[in-house]
């Protein structure tokens, strides 16, 4: 499978809203089952997902995305199992722009999740936990199963938007993201090439708890999506896909013997 148009929108269809998240848990499951993927639902709802056998001493990326939109309207189509009407239209540099008529689409952080799915296609061996409820106080990923990240090399979300944006600081506590160590030998190589721009977005999202228990290297990159929790809330294809040539590119560049990690000092926060 690629990662095209179809795809995202296909997703995004799906309505989603916090504690009625049902639908795209299980379209995530769907999409397990269709590809021998070993998935898990813990508590409070989470999904948990392996793909491939994980040897001892490997470690591989996990994708960390929550289910739930703000976009109310949604529940709507929840309680009659009906999908969105997602509609196209061109901007004013010819990218396709995917968007709901009378309120938003709910791409934080359903476009996260079309992103997770295709990359977990691409990749042999990886993981991905999506979360319930972030939008409430980050709910679900207070009931995290942290044994689920033994054997994980990386933390990445796509819960930021626009096309080559990244957060590198959690500036609520400033507590770091990822060490300088892991930005010099692996992210600045692959962000120079897909011309990243990286700025201290003010992240508050799930990866941003679990960081702080786990102390492994995190990013957030961009899933396309733009004016997050407003009613005229779209995603653009092309800066979606420009997302996911980018974590895939930054996924084959770990080294599958090791995990990242940063010391609390150099967290901080």
């Amino acid at each position: 499978m690629k990662f095209d148009k179809s795809f995202l929108k296909r997703v995004l269809s799906v309505p989603s809203v916090s504690y009625r998240e049902e639908r795209v848990r299980d379209f995530i499951l769907g999409f397990a089952k269709r590809r021998a993927i070993t998935v898990t639902v813990g508590e409070a709802g989470n999904v948990y997902l392996t793909k491939g056998k994980i040897g001892k001493g490997e470690y591989v990326p996990c994708f960390v995305n929550h289910m739930d939109t703000v976009q109310r309207p949604q529940c709507e189509y929840v309680y009659r199992n009906e999908r969105l009407a997602v509609k196209e239209r061109k901007n004013a540099e010819g990218k396709t722009e995917l968007y709901v008529d009378g309120f938003g689409i709910g791409g934080d952080d359903k476009a996260g999740v079309a992103l997770a799915l295709a990359i977990m296609d691409a990749l042999p061996k990886c993981k991905a936990v999506f979360f319930v409820q972030e939008e409430v106080g980050l709910v679900g990923s207070d009931k995290m199963d942290y044994s689920f990240l033994k054997d994980v090399s990386l933390l990445i979300t796509m819960d930021c938007w626009g096309r080559v944006r990244t957060a590198s600081e959690w500036r609520r506590n400033n507590a770091k993201m990822y060490s300088k160590k892991f930005y010099n030998t692996v992210l600045k190589k692959v962000y120079e090439k897909h011309g990243v721009v990286v700025l201290d977005h003010p992240a508050n999202t799930d990866v941003c708890k679990l960081m702080m228990k786990c102390n492994l290297c995190c990013c957030d990159i961009s899933n396309g999506g733009y004016n997050p929790h407003g009613l005229d809330e779209y995603v653009c294809v092309e800066d979606a896909k420009a997302g996911y040539d980018l974590i895939l590119d930054l996924c084959r560049s770990l080294d599958g013997r090791r995990a990242y990690r940063i010391t609390p000092e150099e967290r901080g926060g």
